[in-house]
């Protein structure tokens, strides 16, 4: 088991991965580029930083652990605190430390660890696996174009010869023509292209756009007013008994959740929030992660040793991924 490869699939999904108790990879769009010295072209691409700051489990490295290796939440946290560890003793040891398509960890003075990103590997899916290369400079040769002037120059001098054109000149006359025109066009309809280019251009916005410093800031959404029903125990499965009816409390300002999804589009959130509370079990939109998932809850505790046994009774039926959330 490479926890090493999910940490490189998830970047290429996500802005920001955290390994908890260890750091996280913050991922920001860098824009195409030219070198003008060199003639290279740098096509778009995903810059990453590490933050030693970045300890707190968010559940996204621990959940593809899980789902990737088949195991459960529990087991994927206690493969990823092994793995921070080795991290830290091969850190230690004054190695570096090197994550495939992501790039490798070395330590500095003072305990300071540096990172170099992998140059080799873009993780960029908009940049549509696009490559870097150079284009040599365009050579023009204008000795060819002075003479047949110096020499149509001379023709026109001498009196009672006709005047021709040098047949270098008229395939110029054929290239440069339509070039000119084109430039003049693009001038006076500037505005109209660029109308059309921004209504057509999806490919590109979706390119430029969709990384921002907005999308590394942690968003929360919570109702002010906390409310508390009588709602039926979750059901063990579709064909069980009636259930007995229990009371349960999602408060917003509790320390412990039971979270039994995560998803990157509000509206899952929302109908997986419609179909349990149609079902009679209390569910609510928790908060947001750092990463942008919209975490859905069926509790909430203030102790921990309730908020277990929340999880146990939620494990027994339906929701065999549900975990705890800590604030």
């Amino acid at each position: 088991m490479d926890i090493r490869n999910c940490i490189a699939e998830l970047l290429s999904l996500h802005d920001c991965v955290i390994i908890p108790g260890f750091g996280g990879f913050i991922g920001n769009y860098s824009p195409a580029r030219i070198d003008p010295v060199h003639h290279a072209f740098q096509p778009p691409a995903k810059k990453l930083l590490f933050n030693v700051n970045l300890k707190q489990n968010d559940g996204l490295l621990a959940n593809a652990v899980a789902a990737t290796f088949g195991t459960s939440y529990a087991d994927a946290c206690k493969l990823i605190d092994e793995f921070s560890e080795d991290c830290r003793f091969v850190l230690k040891a004054g190695k570096s430390f090197v994550l495939p398509e992501v790039g490798q960890l070395y330590p500095g003075n003072e305990g300071i660890i540096y990172f170099e990103q992998d140059q080799t590997a873009n993780l960029l899916p908009d940049a549509f696996g696009l490559a870097p290369f150079i284009s040599p400079p365009v050579i023009r040769h204008s000795s060819i174009l002075t003479n047949n002037w110096n020499l149509a120059s001379q023709g026109a001098r001498q009196p009672g010869k006709r005047f021709v054109l040098p047949r270098a000149l008229k395939w110029a006359a054929v290239i440069v023509l339509p070039i000119g025109v084109a430039a003049v066009i693009g001038v006076t309809q500037y505005d109209k292209i660029t109308a059309n280019f921004a209504n057509n251009a999806g490919l590109l916005t979706s390119v430029f756009t969709r990384f921002s410093a907005a999308s590394l800031v942690e968003k929360k959404e919570a109702p002010a007013i906390h409310h508390t029903k009588v709602v039926k125990a979750i059901p063990a499965a579709k064909t069980m008994s009636p259930p007995v009816e229990t009371r349960t409390a999602i408060r917003y300002d509790d320390r412990y959740a039971v979270i039994v999804g995560a998803f990157r589009m509000k509206e899952n959130a929302e109908k997986l929030v419609a179909e349990l509370q149609e079902q009679g079990i209390e569910a609510s939109i928790f908060d947001q992660s750092k990463t942008g998932l919209f975490r859905v809850t069926i509790g909430t505790c203030s102790v921990q040793s309730d908020a277990k046994q929340l999880l146990a009774s939620a494990k027994t039926t339906d929701f065999s991924g549900a975990w705890i959330l800590e604030k």
